[in-house]
């Protein structure tokens, strides 16, 4: 029996009965079919503003990141920690949706954290369940799951940043790199984005097509159905463009359907607030209409790959105008789209406004390359202009020249009135600085209290001229802070930049040296340094030492001698001694003290050859305890940069006390300009030390009558002749009478003497006969090494 006989065999009621089930049956079909195109869509339109979020999130942690890499700022930190979360969450989202069992109540809880929309978390979590095996989400998945790295890449680097700013001082070359590693994570951060968008437009334009396909037979199947067929399918469909309209304009960025002409045929309520028109003004505005004149060609090139379909679409920022006027820059998206109602092609565009991150990308800019205090340029962006000031030089033989500016009196203000009287200075001397330079000039804050200044194409002669009236400047500058007034004034080094300049850091060695010059010369004075300058010659030789001294303390090749002091008259007395602190060079070769100790006066390393020869000194009687028994007293010369350093007296206590040392068996000895220069300091030194029972030397006395004054305030036990006066007393009655004189005074007050540079026996005799306590010199011992006297050679 055939199909067909089995039909007509029905009765009415059956066939009216089977008419009915298969309409709804059909109607069944479609409305499934529409309900899963409108999720599809919803579900990849879901996923495409999850990424517009997941982007703008990263580029947010980056920036905050980038500002807490400069600032420290804890808020920035925390700031940019909270955006991490939003891609953080998304991936610990995908992590949950992957796994075999699925916990839909911590995908939702996952995605919701990474500020997914609630109403669309269902139809997100089946697509990537049944689709992410499909090729096409395959990719996004992919360009999703490569984020991962780079990600946990920025948490990290915020831990190192955090880790850099918890410490006593930031090391540069590190903060450095963990900024180079936070543009390279941010990098390939866009690149992955830009993948997965990209995917994500492949698989809705696949989805698309399937559907259109299948729709194609659906409405074939459904054209043979009755007209209530046709009227659900109509509903359905109203029913879907309804929940497509309502995605379009329920969309956090502005999107907008333009025609190939350059007009909008439609646009969301989002796109009318970023721009500040309403929707009518829109749809009457060409495109162009709203970019500025200067930015009309940017991207050009790439929408014309879209407009010929060698390109799907094409993501750019441009600078735009809204309805007031003002600027707001955008990142816009271009895809094509074809209309299969009227067979047209037209442009997607999405919009969204990242006026805030393009402001602190340059408000970052800005801070990167300015001093925060004064607004001057930095050191960094001084030495950028500096390499393109030479390179013109060099090229077109033309002439600068390079200033170095240090504060003369910066120290007391800050010492005296505190450190924001200190910034308000630095912002006044800026201030001055800018009035006596021209436009062209370049002004620049290189730290504390120094200044940089770049005088463009003029003569030796004429940037004397200028540098000498901003030194009045800064000379007839009165700063009154709190009712105290302070005279300010600079010491100023200029070198000229010329083609025969070799590099930047040639330069700013140079004018360093030469406003060393200057201060040298008196301080509130400038230098103008010339071709063959003898004085700063003996400048760089000088800081040459710096590093030499420097490499000697870490490889430990200074050492030790020492020479007796012998008493002059009473016998039977324990032994005493100078030790002399010496230097061996890097072929072995000892060298003379007066090459390498000016030098380390001058730039401040005394103080670290003080703590070594103490360090040296008491390790060494330590090890020799017969000596130490026997020993009435070691001279240990210090530095009048030593003694007024915080914390110095405390570490020679504190070294004392580790070795065991007897403070009584230690004479430090002071140099009588050096204490006279700093009375204060050397009293508080004296005083602390004097607790320990250690007692003071008054070296090269009476190179300053005035100093005869203040030794009832010093606690100093014995008094040293300056060698100068002792050396010639048997010939000059000048130098005998003074050496006297010193000794009167001396016993005077209490003070035992030391008379330097006996080199015979005739000035012995004269010293012995005046009743000088002790004697020094050639004449009674040669220095010999230290080790020879520990072991009673």
């Amino acid at each position: 029996m055939s199909t067909n006989d089995g039909w007509y065999r029905l009765t009415p009621r059956l066939k009216i009965a089977a008419m009915v089930t298969g309409l709804f049956s059909l109607i069944l079909a479609a409305m499934i079919f529409a309900v899963a195109i409108v999720q599809l869509q919803s579900a990849g339109t879901a996923y495409a503003l999850g990424e517009s979020i997941w982007s703008r999130a990263q580029l947010s942690a980056v920036i905050y990141f980038e500002r807490y890499a400069h600032s420290g700022d804890p808020l920035d930190l925390e700031q940019a920690r909270n955006w991490l979360a939003v891609p953080l969450s998304q991936q610990r989202a995908r992590e949950l949706m992957e796994a075999e069992s699925l916990d839909v109540d911590k995908v939702k809880a996952a995605m919701i954290a990474g500020r997914n929309h609630p109403d669309g978390l269902d139809g997100m979590i089946w697509l990537f369940r049944h689709l992410s095996g499909v090729q096409g989400f395959q990719r996004a998945v992919v360009a999703w799951r490569d984020t991962d790295q780079d990600l946990f890449k920025l948490s990290e680097i915020g831990d190192a940043l955090e880790r850099e700013w918890s410490a006593a001082r930031p090391d540069r070359q590190t903060m450095l790199m963990l900024r180079q590693q936070l543009s390279t994570a941010s990098n390939n951060l866009e690149m992955n984005s830009l993948r997965f968008r990209k995917a994500i437009g492949s698989v809705s334009r696949w989805t698309t097509s399937v559907l259109s396909i299948v729709s194609a037979a659906v409405l074939l199947l459904l054209a043979f159905a009755a007209w209530s067929i046709s009227v659900r399918m109509t509903r359905s469909a109203w029913r879907t463009a309804q929940n497509f309209r309502a995605i379009f304009e329920q969309a956090a960025v502005g999107i907008a359907k333009v025609n190939s002409q350059g007009y909008a045929l439609d646009v969301n309520d989002a796109l009318c607030m970023i721009l500040g028109y309403s929707k009518p003004q829109l749809l009457a505005m060409h495109y162009k209409d709203l970019l500025f004149p200067e930015d009309k060609q940017s991207g050009r090139l790439e929408q014309q790959a879209v407009v010929a379909g060698t390109a799907n679409s094409h993501t750019f920022q441009q600078r735009l105008m809204n309805a007031s006027g003002e600027a707001l820059w955008a990142r816009v998206t271009v895809s094509l789209g074809y209309s299969q109602k009227d067979h047209s092609t037209h442009y997607i565009v999405v919009l969204e406004d990242i006026s805030e991150s393009y402001r602190m990308s340059k408000e970052l800019s800005y801070q990167a390359n300015h001093d925060e205090l004064t607004g001057l340029l930095n050191r960094r962006a001084f030495e950028r202009h500096l390499e393109e000031v030479l390179s013109e030089a060099q090229s077109e033989h033309s002439s600068h020249a390079l200033c170095f500016i240090d504060l003369d009196q910066f120290k007391v203000v800050n010492d005296t009135s505190g450190h924001l009287a200190g910034d308000e200075l630095l912002r006044q001397v800026a201030a001055i600085a800018r009035l006596s330079l021209r436009k062209s000039d370049v002004l620049a804050r290189l730290g504390g209290d120094e200044f940089g200044i770049i005088l463009r194409n003029l003569s030796t002669d004429v940037a004397a001229d200028i540098v000498e009236k901003l030194r009045a400047a800064l000379e007839d500058m009165t700063f009154i802070w709190e009712g105290r007034s302070h005279n300010v004034g600079g010491s100023i080094g200029v070198v000229p930049i010329t083609a025969e300049s070799s590099d930047v850091s040639a330069l700013m060695r140079a004018v360093d040296i030469a406003c060393y010059v200057a201060k040298h010369k008196g301080r509130n004075q400038a230098y103008l340094s010339v071709a063959d300058d003898w004085q700063i010659h003996e400048y760089r030789i000088e800081m040459e030492w710096v590093n030499r001294i420097q490499e000697a303390l870490q490889q430990n090749r200074f050492y030790l001698d020492a020479q007796l002091i012998v008493p002059s008259l009473t016998k039977g007395r324990g032994l005493r001694y100078e030790v002399l602190v010496r230097l061996r060079d890097e072929e072995g070769q000892t060298v003379p003290p007066g090459a390498f100790l000016p030098a380390a006066e001058r730039f401040g390393i005394a103080p670290k050859i003080d703590r070594w020869v103490i360090e040296e000194v008491f390790r060494q009687l330590l090890l020799h305890k017969n000596h130490l028994n026997t020993l009435d007293a070691c001279h240990i010369n210090l530095s009048g940069r030593s003694f007024d350093q915080p914390g110095f007296a405390d570490f020679v206590v504190e070294r004392l006390q580790h070795y065991g040392i007897p403070g009584h068996k230690i004479c430090f000895e002071l140099t009588e300009t050096a204490t006279m220069h700093n009375l204060a300091d050397a009293q508080e030194f004296m005083t602390r030390l004097r607790a320990s029972e250690c007692s003071f030397a008054l070296d090269d006395f009476g190179t300053g009558l005035s100093s005869f004054s203040y030794l009832r305030r010093l606690p100093v036990d014995y008094l040293k002749i300056d060698g100068v006066f002792v050396r010639d007393i048997v010939a000059d009655k000048t130098d005998l009478a003074m050496v006297r004189a010193i000794n009167d005074i001396g016993r005077t007050l209490g003070k035992k003497t030391i008379a330097e540079f006996v080199e015979n026996d005739e000035t012995l005799a004269l010293l012995k006969e005046m009743g000088v306590d002790y004697v020094q010199g050639y004449g009674l011992h040669y220095p010999c090494g230290f080790q020879d006297i520990l072991s009673g050679n």
